[in-house]
């Protein structure tokens, strides 16, 4: 089979023939039809994350056919999408001490095959193509714990999801809208706001102008019932005084860096919750599989390449005028 290697940090990926994996118990061998990038892979290959072990195979998103699982045969044959949390643990709030990422330090999703755990796998929505299906699980359950695990989103809220464009974010907004939520967003590009306004988005602010947190307050006079953000840095600020009475900010990255002074008055006397999250469960990925299955939500999907043009596709996920996901088509 042929797999994509990274032999080391700051290295191109190489495209190399390996032995097929053999399942071990509890475990199910998939023919990956597609994968996706997130930036977690990008960040491996600078050498910015924690335990990193090369050669490595990269990729955290997956979707494909059950080729042997010895212990479930019923699932040999079924198309499916691969859970890319590891060994969560039993406790629903938070991930065991044993708890990794598909893609690092195991082998992921950028190699033609693959053994996972079967409590990872979930079958295929019908309306989705596989690089539709490979498009979705760690972006979009990082953003289906923060709204609904976290936040609680109800619909006829008001919710804001900064920096949208980005995999994550437009997966927010996607569920947001499905669950019936009114949706602003925050970017550095009109033109990307434009795009979330076509997505359902009721309207939006570049966070780039001094202004922006007062154009989104006008809108929304209220405040914000939830707001999604991974960001941080000095805009996070903003975003705790435009929250409503009993609003909640959750969030899961900081690639603005460390918060600014908050004033606690913007904080209790508006019943507001700041919550922390990354990731989530199985069960929490099969939850959001069904809520995808229901609406027939499709994944945006930026951009496809091919297994042989996979080092374009880490630099097509850098670009600043992307919008979804990166995904690779590993058939070809």
């Amino acid at each position: 089979m042929r797999t994509a290697i990274l032999e080391g940090i700051k290295q191109p990926l190489q495209i190399q023939e390996q032995p097929s994996p053999k399942p071990q118990n509890g475990e199910a061998r998939i023919g990956i039809q597609a994968a996706a990038w997130n930036k977690r892979d990008y960040w491996i290959t600078q050498g910015k994350y924690p335990g990193i072990q090369t050669p490595a195979v990269l990729g955290s998103d997956g979707a494909g056919i059950v080729l042997e699982c010895p212990d479930a045969p019923q699932w040999v044959g079924k198309e499916v999408l691969l859970c890319p949390s590891l060994n969560w643990g039993n406790n629903p709030r938070f991930q065991s001490m044993q708890y990794s990422i598909l893609g690092m330090p195991s082998v992921g999703t950028t190699a033609e095959e693959i053994c996972v755990p079967i409590e990872n796998l979930v079958e295929k929505p019908a309306h989705l193509s596989q690089i539709e299906a490979a498009a979705i699980p760690l972006a979009g359950l990082t953003a289906w714990r923060a709204l609904v695990s976290k936040a609680n989103v109800r619909s006829g809220e008001r919710v804001l999801v900064t920096g949208i464009g980005g995999g994550t974010a437009v997966f927010a907004l996607q569920f947001a809208l499905a669950i019936g939520a009114d949706v602003w967003v925050t970017s550095s590009s009109t033109a990307k706001i434009e795009r979330a306004i076509t997505v359902g988005a009721k309207g939006g602010a570049l966070y780039t102008e001094d202004n922006w947190a007062k154009q989104l307050q006008r809108l929304n006079p209220r405040g914000f019932d939830v707001i999604i953000d991974s960001a941080g840095g000095d805009g996070f600020g903003d975003l705790v005084r435009i929250l409503g009475m009993g609003g909640r900010l959750a969030f899961f990255g900081g690639t603005a860096g460390k918060w600014p002074q908050i004033l606690p008055q913007y904080l209790f006397f508006k019943q507001v919750s700041i919550l922390a999250t990354t990731m989530g469960s199985p069960q929490e990925f099969q939850e959001m599989v069904q809520c995808i299955d229901k609406h027939h939500i499709k994944p945006v999907v930026d951009s496809t390449f091919s297994l042989e043009t996979i080092n374009n596709s880490m630099q097509r996920m850098l670009h600043p005028e992307r919008f979804g996901k990166v995904t690779i088509d590993m058939r070809n």
